[in-house]
Protein backbone atom coordinates (compact mmCIF):
# COMPACT_ATOMS: atom_id res chain seq x y z
CA UNK A 1 0.00 0.00 0.00
CA UNK A 2 1.30 3.46 -0.91
CA UNK A 3 2.03 5.58 2.13
CA UNK A 4 0.90 9.19 2.20
CA UNK A 5 2.63 11.92 4.17
CA UNK A 6 -0.09 11.59 6.81
CA UNK A 7 0.29 7.86 7.31
CA UNK A 8 4.07 7.89 7.17
CA UNK A 9 4.66 10.51 9.84
CA UNK A 10 1.35 10.61 11.73
CA UNK A 11 0.86 14.33 11.14
CA UNK A 12 -2.22 16.32 10.04
CA UNK A 13 -3.03 15.84 6.34
CA UNK A 14 -1.32 18.44 4.18
CA UNK A 15 -1.08 16.69 0.87
CA UNK A 16 -3.17 13.91 -0.62
CA UNK A 17 -0.40 12.64 -2.90
CA UNK A 18 1.90 9.72 -2.07
CA UNK A 19 5.02 10.71 -0.17
CA UNK A 20 7.42 9.82 -2.99
CA UNK A 21 5.42 11.80 -5.54
CA UNK A 22 5.44 14.86 -3.28
CA UNK A 23 9.20 14.55 -2.76
CA UNK A 24 9.74 14.12 -6.50
CA UNK A 25 7.71 17.25 -7.28
CA UNK A 26 9.68 19.26 -4.74
CA UNK A 27 13.02 17.96 -5.98
CA UNK A 28 12.17 18.68 -9.62
CA UNK A 29 10.99 22.19 -8.77
CA UNK A 30 14.21 22.72 -6.81
CA UNK A 31 16.36 21.54 -9.73
CA UNK A 32 14.57 23.86 -12.14
CA UNK A 33 14.90 26.92 -9.92
CA UNK A 34 18.46 26.22 -8.79
CA UNK A 35 19.46 25.84 -12.45
CA UNK A 36 17.86 29.18 -13.32
CA UNK A 37 18.90 31.30 -10.32
CA UNK A 38 21.60 29.47 -8.42
CA UNK A 39 21.44 28.39 -4.79
CA UNK A 40 21.47 31.88 -3.29
CA UNK A 41 18.75 33.15 -5.61
CA UNK A 42 16.12 30.61 -4.54
CA UNK A 43 13.99 30.51 -1.39
CA UNK A 44 12.11 27.48 -0.09
CA UNK A 45 8.85 29.37 -0.66
CA UNK A 46 9.76 29.73 -4.34
CA UNK A 47 10.29 25.98 -4.56
CA UNK A 48 6.99 25.27 -2.79
CA UNK A 49 5.14 27.52 -5.23
CA UNK A 50 6.83 25.92 -8.23
CA UNK A 51 6.02 22.42 -6.93
CA UNK A 52 2.44 23.33 -6.06
CA UNK A 53 2.76 22.31 -2.41
CA UNK A 54 2.61 24.10 0.92
CA UNK A 55 5.79 25.71 2.18
CA UNK A 56 5.59 23.67 5.37
CA UNK A 57 5.70 20.44 3.34
CA UNK A 58 9.05 21.41 1.83
CA UNK A 59 10.52 21.88 5.31
CA UNK A 60 8.79 18.74 6.52
CA UNK A 61 10.48 16.60 3.86
CA UNK A 62 13.87 18.34 3.58
CA UNK A 63 14.41 20.48 6.72
CA UNK A 64 16.33 23.30 5.00
CA UNK A 65 17.50 24.52 1.59
CA UNK A 66 20.96 22.94 1.79
CA UNK A 67 19.47 19.51 2.52
CA UNK A 68 17.03 19.88 -0.38
CA UNK A 69 19.83 21.00 -2.71
CA UNK A 70 21.92 17.91 -1.91
CA UNK A 71 18.91 15.60 -2.17
CA UNK A 72 17.80 17.06 -5.52
CA UNK A 73 21.29 16.83 -7.01
CA UNK A 74 21.72 13.34 -5.64
CA UNK A 75 18.47 12.28 -7.29
CA UNK A 76 19.59 13.82 -10.59
CA UNK A 77 22.97 12.06 -10.48
CA UNK A 78 21.37 8.74 -9.54
CA UNK A 79 19.15 9.05 -12.59
CA UNK A 80 22.11 9.83 -14.84
CA UNK A 81 24.15 6.92 -13.48
CA UNK A 82 21.21 4.58 -13.96
CA UNK A 83 20.90 5.69 -17.59
CA UNK A 84 24.63 5.19 -18.10
CA UNK A 85 24.52 1.72 -16.60
CA UNK A 86 21.69 0.71 -18.94
CA UNK A 87 23.63 2.10 -21.91
CA UNK A 88 26.80 0.22 -20.93
CA UNK A 89 24.98 -3.07 -20.31
CA UNK A 90 23.07 -2.84 -23.60
CA UNK A 91 26.33 -2.95 -25.58
CA UNK A 92 28.02 -5.73 -23.62
CA UNK A 93 30.08 -7.96 -25.91
CA UNK A 94 30.68 -5.27 -28.52
CA UNK A 95 34.11 -3.70 -29.19
CA UNK A 96 34.97 -0.96 -26.69
CA UNK A 97 34.85 1.76 -29.32
CA UNK A 98 31.28 0.81 -30.30
CA UNK A 99 30.23 0.77 -26.65
CA UNK A 100 31.76 4.21 -26.22
CA UNK A 101 29.93 5.56 -29.28
CA UNK A 102 26.62 4.38 -27.83
CA UNK A 103 27.55 5.87 -24.49
CA UNK A 104 28.12 9.24 -26.19
CA UNK A 105 24.75 9.01 -27.93
CA UNK A 106 23.01 8.27 -24.65
CA UNK A 107 24.93 11.01 -22.83
CA UNK A 108 23.93 13.61 -25.42
CA UNK A 109 20.32 12.48 -25.05
CA UNK A 110 20.58 12.85 -21.28
CA UNK A 111 21.99 16.38 -21.67
CA UNK A 112 19.11 17.28 -23.98
CA UNK A 113 16.53 15.87 -21.57
CA UNK A 114 18.07 17.41 -18.43
CA UNK A 115 19.71 20.75 -19.29
CA UNK A 116 19.24 21.74 -15.65
CA UNK A 117 22.13 19.44 -14.75
CA UNK A 118 24.81 21.45 -16.54
CA UNK A 119 23.24 24.76 -15.54
CA UNK A 120 23.36 23.88 -11.85
CA UNK A 121 26.96 22.74 -12.17
CA UNK A 122 27.92 26.03 -13.80
CA UNK A 123 26.13 28.07 -11.13
CA UNK A 124 27.86 26.24 -8.31
CA UNK A 125 31.35 25.44 -9.58
CA UNK A 126 32.42 28.78 -11.07
CA UNK A 127 33.05 29.80 -7.47
CA UNK A 128 34.30 27.94 -4.43
CA UNK A 129 31.98 26.94 -1.62
CA UNK A 130 30.99 23.94 0.48
CA UNK A 131 28.62 23.00 -2.31
CA UNK A 132 31.45 23.08 -4.86
CA UNK A 133 33.48 20.75 -2.66
CA UNK A 134 30.48 18.43 -2.26
CA UNK A 135 30.00 18.25 -6.03
CA UNK A 136 33.68 17.48 -6.57
CA UNK A 137 33.81 14.78 -3.90
CA UNK A 138 30.43 13.13 -4.41
CA UNK A 139 29.84 13.53 -8.16
CA UNK A 140 32.80 14.62 -10.26
CA UNK A 141 35.51 12.53 -8.60
CA UNK A 142 33.78 9.12 -8.87
CA UNK A 143 32.57 9.77 -12.43
CA UNK A 144 35.97 10.90 -13.67
CA UNK A 145 37.79 7.97 -12.09
CA UNK A 146 35.47 5.58 -13.90
CA UNK A 147 35.88 7.43 -17.21
CA UNK A 148 39.69 7.45 -16.99
CA UNK A 149 39.90 3.70 -17.53
CA UNK A 150 37.74 3.70 -20.64
CA UNK A 151 39.38 6.76 -22.19
CA UNK A 152 42.89 5.45 -21.55
CA UNK A 153 42.03 2.11 -23.14
CA UNK A 154 40.63 3.85 -26.23
CA UNK A 155 43.72 6.03 -26.47
CA UNK A 156 45.84 2.87 -26.35
CA UNK A 157 43.77 1.50 -29.23
CA UNK A 158 44.38 4.69 -31.22
CA UNK A 159 40.65 5.53 -31.18
CA UNK A 160 40.99 8.76 -29.19
CA UNK A 161 43.67 11.47 -29.35
CA UNK A 162 46.35 11.02 -26.72
CA UNK A 163 46.08 13.54 -23.88
CA UNK A 164 45.51 13.70 -20.16
CA UNK A 165 42.07 12.09 -19.60
CA UNK A 166 40.95 15.01 -17.44
CA UNK A 167 41.21 17.37 -20.40
CA UNK A 168 39.28 15.08 -22.70
CA UNK A 169 36.53 14.59 -20.11
CA UNK A 170 35.93 18.32 -19.82
CA UNK A 171 36.04 18.81 -23.58
CA UNK A 172 33.63 15.94 -24.11
CA UNK A 173 31.21 17.13 -21.41
CA UNK A 174 31.19 20.72 -22.66
CA UNK A 175 30.62 19.65 -26.26
CA UNK A 176 27.78 17.30 -25.32
CA UNK A 177 26.01 19.83 -23.09
CA UNK A 178 26.47 23.17 -24.85
CA UNK A 179 23.58 23.34 -27.37
CA UNK A 180 21.06 22.17 -24.76
CA UNK A 181 22.39 24.28 -21.89
CA UNK A 182 22.32 27.30 -24.26
CA UNK A 183 19.11 26.31 -26.01
CA UNK A 184 17.73 29.87 -25.98
CA UNK A 185 20.86 31.24 -27.62
CA UNK A 186 20.79 28.57 -30.33
CA UNK A 187 17.11 29.23 -31.00
CA UNK A 188 17.60 32.99 -31.46
CA UNK A 189 20.90 32.74 -33.33
CA UNK A 190 20.03 29.86 -35.67
CA UNK A 191 16.28 29.36 -35.46
CA UNK A 192 16.88 25.79 -34.27
CA UNK A 193 15.02 23.90 -31.55
CA UNK A 194 17.70 21.70 -29.97
CA UNK A 195 15.07 19.59 -28.18
CA UNK A 196 13.89 17.87 -31.38
CA UNK A 197 14.81 14.25 -31.98
CA UNK A 198 16.58 15.11 -35.23
CA UNK A 199 18.78 17.73 -33.54
CA UNK A 200 19.67 15.43 -30.64
CA UNK A 201 20.68 12.60 -32.98
CA UNK A 202 22.62 14.93 -35.28
CA UNK A 203 24.54 16.44 -32.38
CA UNK A 204 25.42 13.00 -31.01
CA UNK A 205 26.77 11.84 -34.37
CA UNK A 206 28.73 15.08 -34.78
CA UNK A 207 30.34 14.54 -31.38
CA UNK A 208 31.28 10.98 -32.30
CA UNK A 209 32.76 12.15 -35.60
CA UNK A 210 34.77 14.81 -33.77
CA UNK A 211 36.21 12.49 -31.13
CA UNK A 212 36.55 8.99 -32.56
CA UNK A 213 39.34 8.05 -34.91
CA UNK A 214 38.11 5.36 -37.27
Amino acid sequence: MVETATRQRGRPARDARPVEETRRLIQQAALTLFSERGFEGVALRDIATKAGVEHSLVRYHFTDKATLWRSALGQLIDRMNADRAVSWRSTRGQPLVERFKQYLRDYVRYCAKHPEHARIMVHETVGDSDRTAWIAEQIVGPQHRAAHRTLTALMDEGRLPRMEPRRLIYMMSAAAQAPFTLAGEVRHAYGVDTATEAEIEAHAEALIALLIRD
